[in-house]
């Protein structure tokens, strides 16, 4: 009985608690998959409704129609080699769910044994996930490069960092133009945060290069269309017109592209800012708990936001302001009449930094634990050690 005792004294638990979150991440990923293969199979696409046509009328990569280059490109290769492109969109969406997850690991394996593994369980939970992994999301495209550029922006490995985060900075742009502004915002806060170690060179390595991939599809945009942004132009026609007339006008409406600007200012800048705050309002009290689904998981998240303000783990916080504020302007559209706001795939570079966050605080939460237990246990020992020592 001792022998075993000792073994479990010496054995490092934390590896054995790490490999079982591990499993059942793995688990909870696949079975996700399987039931929302299984239930939404047949869901009529909706993001990825004309990727198909987009893509048979794709000349070279850059020349994607009204949608960004890279989701298209992928099922342009895909419908090359015979696939059905209904499947191939869900199955690309699928991969790169997975591919969110592994990447999730890299990027918070500096957090400790536990963060990183319990916030792929929380991913891997989440049936929007799914749900958006089997409609192809470009979202969900966008996450996968706007993850990687966060891990490697600013990182230590000099140049190499630097170059890894502007090609991924690049093909969150080429997954969904609008990535540009988080990446700008990540930028931003970083700086602003570490001023002294922060890395300029290296950041505008990393900023060139994304500008420089997403560079030929403005340029193919402006020469096909007459504008570089015309594409994103014409989406921001559509928010307006959802904002002021509805999906049913009773009335003409405006048509052509609308600047990003004239957008935020088409009601004035006290509108602007009055919408940014009713935005910021709605998407705290409805689309994040909404799309974090496990509300008991806000437990954690706020224990997680609240360690990395104490343990100085800011990137954490920048992640999650930069997948929020450039939802702002949007966030408080009725795009979806049924119960209002925005469609939550918008969401989901602010579900990953939930989850991220709550696999950090559930990770703080059990080591207080441990260091509580242990200390608990050491004043009992030293106490029964005094009276040992009386007697």
């Amino acid at each position: 009985m001792t022998d075993f005792q000792n073994l479990l004294r010496k054995a490092d638990l934390e590896k054995y608690l790490r490999a079982a979150v591990f499993a059942f991440a793995g688990l909870a990923l696949a079975m996700n998959i399987a039931a929302c293969w299984k239930v939404y199979k047949a869901e009529p696409l909706r993001d990825a409704a004309s990727r198909s046509l987009m893509a048979a009328g794709s000349s070279w990569f850059y020349a994607s129609g009204l949608a960004e280059p890279l989701p298209v490109a992928a099922l342009k290769l895909a419908m090359a080699a015979g696939a059905d492109p209904d499947k191939a969109v869900r199955a690309q969406g699928v991969a790169v769910y997975v591919l969110v997850a592994a990447a999730t690991l890299l990027a918070l394996n500096g957090l400790g044994g536990l963060a990183a593994p319990m916030a792929v369980l929380f991913l891997a939970a989440n049936p929007y996930m799914g749900y958006y992994a089997m409609q192809g999301s470009s979202n969900l495209f966008a996450l996968l490069f706007l993850l990687l550029f966060w891990h490697y922006f600013d990182a230590e490995g000099g140049r190499r960092s630097a170059l890894l985060a502007g090609l991924a900075g690049g093909l969150a742009c080429l997954s969904r133009l609008d990535a540009a502004w988080a990446l700008l915002v990540m930028a931003g806060l970083s700086w602003a945060l570490r001023r002294r170690e922060f890395r300029l060179k290296e950041a505008g390595l990393s900023l060139g290069l994304a500008a420089l991939l997403a560079l030929p599809y403005l340029a193919w945009q402006r020469a096909h269309y007459g504008g570089a942004f015309y594409a994103q132009e014409l989406s921001l026609r559509r928010w307006a017109n959802i904002d002021r007339y509805g999906y049913r006008p009773a009335e003409p409406v405006p048509q052509g592209p609308l600047g990003p600007a004239a957008f935020l200012l088409r009601d004035g800048p006290g509108g602007a800012l009055a919408g940014a705050f009713s935005g910021l309002g709605r998407a705290l009290a409805y689309e994040l708990p909404r799309v974090l689904y496990h509300k008991f998981l806000m437990v954690f998240v706020f224990l997680g936001a609240y360690a990395a303000f104490v343990f100085r783990k800011e990137r954490l916080l920048v992640f999650l302001a930069a997948a929020l504020l450039p939802l702002l302007p949007l966030a408080a559209v009725k795009q979806v009449p049924a119960t209002g706001g925005i469609e939550l795939r918008y969401y989901l570079p602010a579900l990953w930094a939930l989850c991220a966050l709550a696999g950090y605080g559930l990770q703080e939460l059990i080591s207080w634990f441990e260091k509580s237990v242990a200390g608990w246990a050491l004043q009992k020992a030293l106490r029964a050690g005094a009276r040992a020592g009386k007697k």
